[in-house]
């Protein structure tokens, strides 16, 4: 009986619970759902911090009377932009050392975790929002191998409120002197380190069946043991094409069970192999030089078209550095960059939005405006992957961001009213 009682009054709860969540429909606007065509006039409802339906003509219930409507007319509703490799959160200053929170002493960080460090108060959160950048993969660099990266969203009282998914994924840089070296020394500490974890995890499954002594604590190789075991990504960060031939042939030797490729345009000169593997990919530098005499001007523009032709599904990021972390809002327009050089529109959109949330992970709860997922969207007055364009309203988790947060807009506010003071007058 109380067993009974209990699940009913859980029930209870739930439902009322349930009719106080908030109820938004978002009317009038084009709708791009990513995954599907535009929606002309179409609505976007959202229930609490989740999207309820989307469509061209949606009937409320009777019960449903008091939901708040909010007329777009004329303005154009996509998801939020996603952020496939950043520092956002973990640099602030990047000349200001105790700001910097990317790296750690030594080359084997496996223990590092971006969530804990990650900086719910930084001015470059509502920067980036600004630009549409509603959650980010932050991750760890510096070094060989540099920790778990997470999926954080960009709005939240701390890092644990903040975080979608994390561990998102382990990250080891291949050296580019073993493209060439079998010796090379920093592969063989990779190595050595990652056959200690394995013997560690053995180790501990004993203990754990009660036929042998726990093994002595170690944090770093108990870290590697998601990566070793397939249960997170390996995020392997290769450069040139040589090293990224090479880093493909050790992963296959190493056999994890799954692997996302970090790289330059280079990419794109092994994107057969890529698509024929199934190894989604983090593009970065489409705004980069060529680097090689027979290498035409717009080698780094036109790699991601040349990824797509070939089948690979990939994500667009700005490198992730510290430095990159500032201009996190600028990610679209490299996407547009990249449509403007042979990807097709669609798919540039797609590479900050569907297909990046898939590829760090939380595809089903980011990328798209489908029912069901996050309400995490923006509104504009027109293609957001162009620089004209303006981040009109922006939605987190179904509630509506301040945008007057961003510092770029308080200055901007600040300076415009001054101009308009000390204008000469007729």
């Amino acid at each position: 009986m109380r067993i009974l009682t209990a699940i009913l009054l859980a029930t209870a709860v739930t439902a009322a619970a349930a009719q106080d969540e908030k109820l938004i429909a978002l009317t009038g606007a084009t709708v791009h759902p990513v995954d599907g065509d535009p929606i002309p006039n179409g609505v976007v409802l959202i229930r609490g911090e989740r999207i309820e339906s989307v469509g061209d003509a949606l009937t409320l219930a009777d019960d449903e009377a008091g939901v708040t409507v909010i007329e777009l007319d004329g303005k154009h509703v996509y998801p939020g932009f996603v952020h496939p490799l950043s520092s956002v959160g973990l640099t602030e200053i990047s000349s200001v050392a105790g700001t910097v929170d990317t790296t750690e002493m030594g080359s084997i960080n496996a223990a590092l975790r971006a969530e804990v460090a990650f900086n719910h108060d930084s001015a470059l959160l509502p920067v980036s929002v600004a630009g549409g950048i509603l959650t980010t993969h932050s991750a760890p660099s510096g070094g060989l191998i540099r920790g778990t990266s997470a999926v954080m969203r960009m709005d939240g009282w701390s890092w644990e409120d903040m975080t979608l998914e994390a561990p998102a994924g382990m990250h080891i840089a291949f050296p580019p002197g073993a493209a060439d070296d079998a010796d090379n020394e920093d592969l063989a500490a990779i190595e050595r380190t990652l056959e200690q974890a394995r013997h560690w995890h053995r180790a501990q499954a004993a203990f754990e069946a009660g036929v042998a002594p726990r093994p002595r604590h170690n944090a770093q190789l108990e870290a590697l043991g998601p990566v070793l075991g397939g249960s997170i990504p390996l995020f392997l960060h290769a450069e040139n094409r040589d090293a990224i031939d090479a880093a493909l042939d050790w992963a296959e030797q190493q056999d994890f069970g799954r692997v996302a490729l970090v790289g330059g345009p280079d990419l794109q000169y092994v994107a057969d192999r890529l698509a024929a593997d199934g190894i989604p990919v983090i593009l970065n530098g489409v705004y980069t030089m060529p680097t090689r005499r027979w290498e035409a001007y717009d080698m780094a523009y036109v790699a991601a078209a040349k990824l797509h032709e070939a089948g690979v599904k990939f994500a667009i990021g700005d490198g992730g550095g510290g430095f990159g972390a500032t201009n996190a809002r600028n990610l679209p327009f490299q996407a547009g960059s990249a449509a403007a050089f042979g990807l097709p529109k669609d798919i540039a959109l797609k590479t900050v939005t569907e297909w990046a949330a898939e590829i760090v992970g939380v595809g089903d709860e980011l990328g798209t405006l489908t029912p069901g997922k996050r309400a995490s969207l923006i509104v504009t007055n027109g293609d957001p992957l162009e620089p004209m364009t303006s981040i009109e309203r922006v939605w987190i988790d179904g509630e509506e961001y301040d945008l007057g947060r961003s510092k770029h807009r308080q200055l901007y506010e600040r300076y415009r009213e001054r101009i308009a003071e000390t204008a000469p007058t007729d």
